[in-house]
């Protein structure tokens, strides 16, 4: 077990350049039935057994994450440099080895090589390869080209002396551990790395992987109840209904949409909908519903999901519901990008019985089913 060495996996970026032709991170694709960050931290954790590792995630990300392992997930930042500084404040070890969650593909010939090394006079221990392609510089239309002799590409993971790491990026904002311990004077040493361990940076790089076409099916319940009040507009599945009252709510009490996000956000494990928009939290007094609905759907769709079909059983003696399902489906297609014959709406009275008879509120119960897909098509 290397006591002295914490490991760091960074998983707090959008991927940006990867979700040019997809909505899903590129962290969230699931390798050996692991979304890739947890494959690259259990695959190193198992093999070199670190006493801790700790996991970047983003600020929406991170609940979500810890309900997929015991690892400390701690929150990132806007740069690479930020999620890592916030990340050493949690290390107590001599040495640190950060790696890209998106480097999945692990050469252990290169990591053993590396875990291995005697760090005794080393700052910074660091993976590289060469190139074999000509290489130029470009700048005001003059192109310089460079000895490709003498051009190393830099890999992770990165063993770095912590005390030396926590001083160099002081100084600057570096693209990585080595070049900040290297502006700042540390010795950095490099060993033979591997192009097996190129990084997925764009969605074509996934041609590299041998992703998993899991044909799992995930089920999600949802159920939600409010009371009529008056002086409130009465919405339901995004639906401003003419109407002499409306749903008592934190928000504009659209008790059908809270319904669905609760089915969608059971589907994947996410939670519900109060732990996502708290009742008590002020930015969301009165908000549209849509708006929380499209949050959702933004992020499942990120985490790597495809939502297949809604089902919605609205449970009212009043208003009358029907007059106005079309226009809800029509919502629903747009938020969710779901076609319109995979959602379906229902509604019923309660004969006169109970609350719901007695007029006094509206109760809507959802069903969402989802899987896993990383087709560009979403």
């Amino acid at each position: 077990m290397r006591q002295n060495i914490t490991l760091i996996i960074m998983s707090a970026g959008e991927s940006l350049r990867f979700r040019e032709n997809t909505s899903v991170k590129k962290h969230w694709i699931r390798i050996n039935d692991k979304p890739m960050w947890l494959h690259v931290a259990d695959a190193l954790k198992e093999r070199y057994g670190f006493a801790k590792v700790i996991v970047t995630a983003s600020n929406r990300d991170i609940l979500y994450m810890r309900k997929f392992c015991n690892y400390e997930i701690i929150e990132g930042g806007p740069t690479r440099q930020e999620s890592l500084q916030n990340a050493l404040k949690f290390v107590s070890s001599e040495f640190v080895a950060v790696s890209d969650a998106a480097r999945c593909n692990l050469d252990f010939d290169v990591l053993d090589n590396l875990f291995n090394y005697d760090l005794v006079s080393i700052d910074c221990l660091i993976p590289t390869i060469g190139v074999s392609d000509t290489i130029f510089v470009e700048s005001n239309n003059e192109k310089q080209y460079l000895n490709r002799d003498f051009i190393h590409l830099v890999q992770t993971p990165q063993i770095s002396r912590v005390s030396i790491l926590l001083e160099s990026i002081k100084f600057g904002n570096f693209s990585d551990e080595s070049s900040a311990i290297n502006n700042y004077g540390g010795r950095v040493v490099c060993i033979k790395g591997s192009k097996a361990m190129d990084k997925i940076t764009y969605y074509q790089d996934l041609s590299n992987l041998n992703i998993d076409n899991n044909s799992d099916i995930f089920i999600g319940y949802g159920f939600d109840v409010h009371r009529f009040c008056k002086d409130k507009d009465m919405y339901l599945g995004g639906v401003k209904i003419p109407c002499d009252f409306g749903l008592e709510a934190h928000s504009d009490g659209d008790v059908v949409i809270h319904s669905l996000c609760d089915a969608l956000l059971g589907a994947i494990g996410a939670g519900d909908i109060g732990e996502w928009f708290p009742p008590d939290d002020p930015k969301y007094r009165n908000i549209d519903s849509r708006l929380l609905l499209k949050e959702v759907s933004n992020f499942i769709y990120s985490v790597g999901f495809k939502i297949i079909n809604i089902d919605i059983m609205i449970m009212a003696q009043k208003p009358k519901i029907i007059p106005y399902k079309d226009e809800m489906i029509e919502i629903f297609s747009n938020i969710l990008d779901l076609q319109r014959q995979y959602i379906n709406i229902k509604a019923t009275t309660m004969e006169k019985m109970g609350f719901i008879g007695r007029q006094e509120g509206i109760c809507v119960s959802s069903t969402a089913s989802l899987k896993l897909f990383y087709d560009t098509k979403f």
